[in-house]
């Protein structure tokens, strides 16, 4: 075989993912989308009027849900059509209809309609969101019809924003959108839909009017059929090109990659959604890239929580989540930019700055001087920035007077023993210099001893009054005879100063490294020690005491005997937890939610959209393509796994799901 006609390795495993791929779809149900640009659109009317055509043709077809519109043409064409009754919840005194979703699993047809995608459940559904439902339809093999607006797809939920000035609050992933195998846009006249509105078709009168004076307007419904026009047939360009590329049939790449940097800023969410769209339309690799610095260590629980949902949105849109750890974020982003080789940057800017704040400018000249190359993108925030001041006021709320008090009274301490080691120095009548040094020292040590900035500045002003106070003429008082005194005055506390956050900022830098590297070493050992295994309760010990030390949390796992699973746990405790009381957090309950993370291959229970009211979250541990157990996470505080240790988490279930299936082969 020539070199000219060797085949390209790259394409070959493309070739081959999309043969898996392929094959994943045949055992799974298909999805069609009704695509409308607003409200009234017919959607559910060109649903019920493509079951009736399957019913047809034989088609088993069951209408699992359908919204109960009060529009007469709809309700008219949903007869005829076999209903699964829904389900009845009780929510703060009112009667919820909901979609029931394991009737539907029961009855199991070939087809079943789902009427709005986006709709979110009541508090207490096994699922979150419904497009959750539905996946799970899918996965037993049913095909589903469904419907949904264009302005409740995620990554364009800030520019539809823009256009209708409404913030919609139910929103469907990309990924679930681009999943489906044929959409099909209901398009109308925006004229014909606003005529609709007014003979009364879509609303009530009064809610109607108020409809026609604010969203139904002639220039938004244009733009917003724009936007559906155009979202659809970008799905049908990358499919065919995606379908092209795996043939061989062209030379497709563009070799993109785009960066989004994401924080608590109000601005993230903007700035993910519009990277969201940039990577789409290049086809390009994704990455969310977020900078921990020691401000947002130390940042109070709702800007925390803001930041995870900024994190989850990126997960969602498709993104790949990197964690850097640094107090130069501008430098961190750089660094990454170019060693990832990124080619486009998304960043947010708000609309306040402080005083000490420096502008978001200065990440743009670090990345054009180091990497010049690289396009860079400012997204605007619009609203009101508070972002800073909320993270201030709640650092603020988390200080401890106690704290405080202790570390001043630590850091007063080593100064007075540094002027004290420097009257030494001046009785022995050696150079104010090496006085000087011993007050440097000083302010390093206090450094050492305490993380705020200003500490440093105190341990400065404290040096140099001392200084002023105790060895320079006149003795004991503030003043100086000496001009060049007031220079050696500046420069000690400029110096002092400097130090001091160097040393700080070294001391961060120096904790976030062994944090990191003992993590790794936790990856790597996990990898060493899997390899030593020689039966499969030795896998799960290895495991357990792994990720026991990673997440220091109560630990439960299920393993799976063929294709069921165990009813007898595996319980490690972690440290300070009795055997006993972690038995008592397994019930019936529980092992619902471990056999449904079994059988869906995903994860599901506390701090998840899927069962959350669980105790522990339950990951599965597979390789490919069969899960061989799934593991508990008991999380007492309700608190989500940081993303850098999920991920390292994730790796190591998989590893052993890999161990299990080439050296246990069942």
């Amino acid at each position: 075989m020539t070199e000219e006609n060797r085949p390209d390795p790259g394409l070959l495993l493309k070739k081959l993912q999309y043969e898996e791929k392929e094959k994943e779809k045949q055992t799974k149900g298909k999805l069609k989308i009704f695509l409308g640009y607003a409200a009234g659109s017919g959607k559910t009317y060109a649903m019920l009027e493509a079951a009736h055509e399957a019913k047809k043709h034989q088609v088993d077809v069951v209408a699992g849900y359908i919204e109960p519109h009060a529009r007469p043409d709809t309700q008219a064409m949903a007869e005829g059509l076999e209903e699964i009754p829904p389900l009845m919840v009780d929510y703060k005194g009112i009667q919820l209809r909901e979609f029931n979703l394991d009737a539907a699993l029961e009855r199991k047809p070939k087809l079943i309609l789902v009427d709005e995608l986006a709709h979110t459940n009541v508090r207490g559904s096994r699922n979150e969101k419904r497009y959750q439902d539905v996946r799970e339809l899918l996965r037993a093999g049913i095909n589903v019809y469904t419907t949904m607006n264009i302005q409740h797809l995620e990554s364009l939920n800030d520019l539809v924003g823009n256009i209708t000035n409404i913030e919609v609050k139910e929103r469907v992933p990309d990924s679930v959108f681009d999943q489906a195998d044929q959409v099909e846009v209901i398009d109308i006249e925006p004229e014909d839909l606003i005529e609709r509105m007014k003979e009364g078709k879509i609303y009530g009168p009064v809610q109607a009017e108020r409809a026609l004076e604010n969203f139904f307007r002639r220039e938004k419904l244009v733009a917003l059929r724009e936007i559906a026009l155009r979202r659809s047939a970008d799905q049908v360009n990358r499919i065919a090109e995606e379908e092209r590329n795996i043939l061989g049939n062209t030379g497709y790449h563009t070799g993109e990659h785009i960066l989004a940097c994401i924080s608590a800023a109000p601005s993230s969410a903007k700035v993910i959604r519009t990277a969201a769209r940039l990577s789409y339309a290049f086809h390009a690799q994704f990455t969310a890239l977020y900078v921990e610095t020691p401000a947002m260590q130390e940042a109070g629980e709702k800007t925390k929580q803001t930041l995870k949902s900024h994190l989850e949105l990126a997960k969602a849109l498709g993104a790949k989540i990197v964690t850097v750890y640094g107090e130069d974020a501008a430098y961190q982003i750089a660094e990454y930019a170019i060693v990832s080789n990124v080619s486009k940057v998304v960043m947010g800017r708000t609309n306040h700055r402080g005083i000490w704040r420096r502008p978001r400018i200065e990440v743009m000249e670090k990345l054009t001087h180091m990497a010049p190359n690289i396009d860079v993108y400012i997204i605007p925030d619009i609203r009101k920035a508070t972002h800073k001041r909320e993270v201030q006021i709640q650092r603020r709320r988390k200080t401890s007077w106690k704290n405080v008090f202790l570390d001043l009274a630590e850091i007063t301490g080593v100064m007075a023993v540094a002027t004290l080691a420097a009257y030494v120095l001046w009785l022995f009548r050696l150079p104010e210099s090496n006085i000087i040094m011993i007050y440097i020292l000083g302010i390093l040590l206090s450094s050492y001893i305490a993380n705020k900035k200003i500490y440093a500045l105190y341990s400065s002003l404290i040096s140099v009054f001392a200084f002023n106070f105790f060895f320079t003429e006149p003795y004991f008082s503030l003043k100086a005879y000496d001009k060049g005194y007031p220079t050696t005055f500046v420069m000690l506390f400029l110096v002092g100063l400097f130090t001091a956050t160097l040393t700080r900022r070294l001391k961060q830098q120096s904790r976030e490294s062994a944090k990191k590297a003992y993590r790794m070493e936790i990856l790597l050992e996990n990898s060493q020690k899997l390899r030593r295994c020689k039966s499969k309760q030795e896998v799960w010990t290895q495991v357990a005491g792994q990720a026991g030390k990673l997440l220091n949390l109560s630990l439960i796992i299920y393993p799976m005997e063929g294709s069921q699973m165990s009813d007898t746990p595996l319980l490690f405790p972690r440290k300070g937890m009795d055997m006993l009381h972690l038995k008592t957090c397994i019930n019936r309950q529980e092992l619902a939610v471990a056999q449904w993370v079994a059988a869906n291959h995903h994860r599901a229970g506390a701090c998840t959209h899927t069962l959350p009211d669980a105790k522990a979250m339950y990951l599965p541990i597979q390789d490919a393509r069969d899960v061989k157990g799934v593991m508990g996470i008991l999380l007492e505080e309700r608190r989500p796994i940081q993303e850098f240790e999920y991920g390292l988490l994730i790796a190591m279930l998989n590893e052993t799901g890999v161990k299990l299936q080439d050296t246990f082969l069942e």
